[in-house]
């Protein structure tokens, strides 16, 4: 019987992020075959079982503006998020993106669809939704092999387009800046790590507003937690003279943020999960 090569002759095999890429993509295939329990609570036989998925299929919540956002919210468009940042809507985001469950990014992405869906629209003459997705750092991307919210996005606008919206993904803002994590920061510190880390190149500024060409202009993302990241976003669009009329994400923190704040735990199996 043949020995199990080291850890370190398995892991050069396969190149980074390229082994990554193709480690998840290997883990996905298997996931047809043989799906693994719940992402989310560990259960069942589904990537996520049907009381979790209904836990993200309630009524989307307004996050802001208004007088209970945090600071870094207050000066945000309208903002809708298809469930609250717990178990398992939590547990689902940091599974997809932090431990490579790619077989749960058609649940995060109909949420999302859904959030896309409620966010308030002021203007009556758009007749398409554009989605500019947050991108990922150079780091994340390294890290995790592929750019999460850009997929979600993706899945979310095809949805929304069989619900009967023209939608399409607009892939308009580029990091411009590293930035360090974020985990356990309140709102004045996020704020500040993140100001300035995303810009809009200059072909950006063909979208004059929300509305224009009939196109409404919504910045997704996977979670709002303070506001932070999605406002430099939208000052970035501005910048670029595109008016964002909205904010969808999959989830939001609602409450106090900072190092209380926990994230959800996360029930996965211990062997056979991608690094992410």
């Amino acid at each position: 019987m043949p020995r199990p090569l080291p850890a370190e002759a398995r892991q050069a095999r396969l190149p980074t992020p390229l082994g990554r890429q193709v480690r998840g993509g290997l883990a996905a295939l298997g996931d047809l075959v043989l799906p693994r329990a719940c992402a989310a609570c560990g259960r069942g036989a589904a990537a996520v079982c049907p009381r979790c998925v209904a836990a993200l299929s309630g009524p989307p919540i307004l996050v802001a503006p208004g007088p209970e956002a945090t600071p870094g919210r207050r000066g945000l468009p309208p903002c809708a998020a298809a469930a609250r940042y717990a178990a398992p809507a939590g547990s689902l985001v940091i599974a997809y993106k932090e431990r490579g469950r790619l077989d749960v990014a058609r649940t995060l992405g109909s949420a999302l669809a859904r959030a896309v869906l409620a966010a308030p629209r002021a203007e009556a003459g758009a007749r398409a939704l554009l989605l500019v997705p947050v991108p990922a750092s150079a780091a994340a991307l390294r890290r995790r092999g592929f750019d999460h919210v850009s997929r979600l996005a993706t899945i979310a606008a095809g949805l929304t387009r069989a619900a009967g919206t023209l939608t399409w993904v607009a892939p308009l803002l580029r990091p411009a800046r590293r930035t360090a994590d974020q985990a356990g920061l309140g709102a004045v510190e996020r704020a500040a790590r993140v100001a300035g880390a995303v810009a809009a190149p200059p072909a950006a500024a063909r979208l004059r507003g929300p509305a224009a060409g009939g196109r409404y202009v919504v910045v997704v993302d996977d979670v709002l937690t303070t506001g932070a990241t999605v406002a430099d976003a939208v000052r970035a669009l501005r910048l670029a003279r595109v008016r964002v009329g909205a904010v969808a994400t999959v989830a939001a923190v609602l409450g106090p943020v900072g190092a209380s704040v926990a994230r959800p735990r996360v029930r996965l199996p211990n062997e056979g999960v991608p690094e992410g």
